[in-house]
């Protein structure tokens, strides 16, 4: 292996060879009796130096796979550089680019301190609580397009053992023999959800058992379906079951509703930021507003 002080001088001994391999893409405007042995490339007046890349560059067991890596550096530098190059030719004269480039440094500058104070001063505990002031206030928001549910589903491989007794099983299930169940599932299914508190798509749902034997209309709460085929049982038992047009259940959108209420403080916070600098500086006179 290369230690990386032995790549870079390795690399920097090539780095001649793979200008050469790329010079047959400069412009013709470059002068060869002027360009420094450490230039990798150069586009009309854009130069690549080694320095420039250096940081880049991966350490390879092989010399061959380093000289590439620095031939691909390269010549991905010289299309962008061509791309800037029209872009130059062809950009507005119109334009203030100063205006633009101020603009932008404005912009960038109250981005930095705005994440700067909600870094320092958001409040971002959720609670119980705050779920549910939003989830009264914006449940009509969340209805739902397809149905969904929450509940266990196993696959089970035919033909079952002389012993066992997973069907008998699951006529009570969960309320009986449900540790029974999951052990058996545990060990024999072929798909086993065992989670409950998961949410599925109702028609992925029906997807998993055969083709025409199950529908919306006859998943139901708390209802058990077993279906079969020649070569699997499939059990389903629903803990919820919401359809198409219902309000989808808090505990299916906590993480939404989370986002949101960090998201509505953030702009709270921003406000009262502004507010506290506005108020401040009107008090030490440093605004002077001649519009009034």
């Amino acid at each position: 292996m290369y230690s990386h002080h032995g790549l870079n001088s390795f690399v920097l001994s090539c780095l001649v060879t793979a200008a050469c391999c790329l010079s047959c893409h400069k412009p013709k405007i470059v002068d060869e009796k002027k360009r420094d042995p450490a230039t990798l490339a150069q586009v009309f007046q854009y130069k690549l130096t080694y320095d420039d890349i250096k940081d880049l560059i991966q350490t390879y067991a092989t010399p061959d796979d380093s000289v590439q890596q620095v031939r691909s550096l390269t010549e991905h530098w010289v299309r962008d550089r061509l791309l800037l190059v029209e872009a130059e030719k062809n950009f507005p004269k119109e334009v203030n680019m100063n205006k633009l480039l101020e603009d932008y440094r404005q912009s960038l500058v109250m981005h930095f301190f705005e994440q700067q104070v909600i870094e320092e001063r958001l409040d971002t505990v959720i609670t119980e609580n705050d779920l549910e002031r939003y989830y009264e206030a914006n449940k009509e928001q969340h209805r739902l397009e397809s149905g969904i549910l929450r509940g266990y589903y196993f696959k089970i491989r035919k033909p079952l053992g002389q012993n066992d007794k997973i069907l008998s099983w699951w006529r009570t299930f969960p309320t009986q023999h449900y540790d029974e169940v999951l052990s058996y599932a545990s060990k024999h299914a072929k798909t086993n959800w065992a989670d409950s508190s998961e949410w599925h798509e109702m028609n992925m749902v029906i997807q998993l058992f055969p083709e025409g034997t199950l529908s919306p209309s006859s998943i139901r709460f708390k209802r058990e379906v077993a279906r079969e085929d020649r070569d699997y049982f499939y059990l389903l038992y629903p803990v919820e079951v919401y359809y198409e047009r219902d309000i989808a259940p808090l505990s299916r959108i906590r993480a939404q509703a989370a986002r949101y209420i960090i998201h509505q403080r953030e702009l709270e916070l921003l406000e009262s930021i502004k507010k506290e600098i506005y108020d401040r500086d009107i008090q030490l006179d440093q605004v002077k507003i001649y519009t009034k």
